[in-house]
């Protein structure tokens, strides 16, 4: 019997004891006021009461609902320009370093320069600078993935269907993307908490917009609520590693072969 998939469960387990016990040994003894409430860090047992509270009434799931629309929306957006970039420099390989220069500048590009450019152009209450923070947070990793992968193809099989008649257009259906599924998969993963967080940061920089998890960090920021902070950023990375294990899912679904490819036998 193979153990070693439950040795790794038990020593995840422990590790997150070990962090959420020193979290709050740090909390009540360098950060508890006088009058006992919480202070900059709160215990996790505060935290974790103040998430379910903001659950349960209703603004958390609002909130995480309207950034994650805005993170899916931008997500979107950079998939399909990865995609129509890689495809294009298959067809012509010249665009190459062209496509390659585009995705380090996506990924230099500051938010806080981008942000009020957007803000300008859009329309007061739109998510707009959410949706393209998020898109500039994951076409770097995708515009990697998709080039890399798309590369990955035996020369051996494209010389075949070149010989066959067909196009590079048909080595790209039939073999390129069938060979790039790996390496996409894995950029996406990357990207699914990336794009979530950029959605996240545009919230900081939207006019006419009051819902949104950045908007409720805000807010609780602004009325001295340290265990809603606390609160808002643990939702927001249970949402991100969500859309990452989501991700993870579908690629076993879509492409079960994929989970295998450089495993040690």
């Amino acid at each position: 019997m193979n153990t070693t998939p439950i040795r790794g469960v038990l020593w995840a387990l422990s590790g997150l004891a070990a962090l959420l016990l020193a979290w709050h040994v740090v909390a009540v003894t360098l950060y508890l006021r006088d009058n006992g409430s919480p202070g900059p860090i709160p215990p996790p047992l505060s935290v974790l009461n103040r998430a379910v509270t903001g659950l349960v009434e209703g603004a958390y799931i609002e909130g995480l609902t309207a950034t994650a629309g805005a993170a899916v929306a931008g997500y979107v957006i950079a998939v399909a320009i990865a995609l129509t970039l890689g495809v294009l420099v298959m067809v012509l390989p010249a665009l190459g370093p062209l496509a390659a220069q585009l995705g380090v500048v996506t990924a230099c590009a500051p938010a806080a320069a981008i942000a009020p450019i957007v803000v300008l152009l859009t329309p007061s209450g739109s998510r707009g600078v959410s949706i393209v923070l998020a898109m500039l947070a994951v076409e770097f990793p995708l515009v990697v993935g998709v080039l890399l992968g798309l590369r990955s193809a035996a020369p051996s099989q494209i010389d075949l269907v070149h010989a066959y008649g067909g196009s590079a257009w048909t080595a790209i259906r039939k073999v390129r993307l069938i060979s790039a599924l790996p390496a996409m998969l894995a950029s996406l993963k990357i990207a699914a908490p990336a794009a979530f967080l950029g959605a996240m940061t545009g919230e900081f920089f939207t006019v006419g917009v009051d819902r949104g998890a950045g908007r409720l960090l805000i807010s609780q920021q602004y009325v001295g609520d340290y265990s809603g902070m606390w609160a808002i950023a643990l939702l927001a990375t249970l949402v991100s590693a969500a859309g990452y294990g989501a991700i993870a899912l579908a690629g076993r679904l879509v492409a079960p072969w994929t989970s295998h490819v450089g495993s040690v036998r």
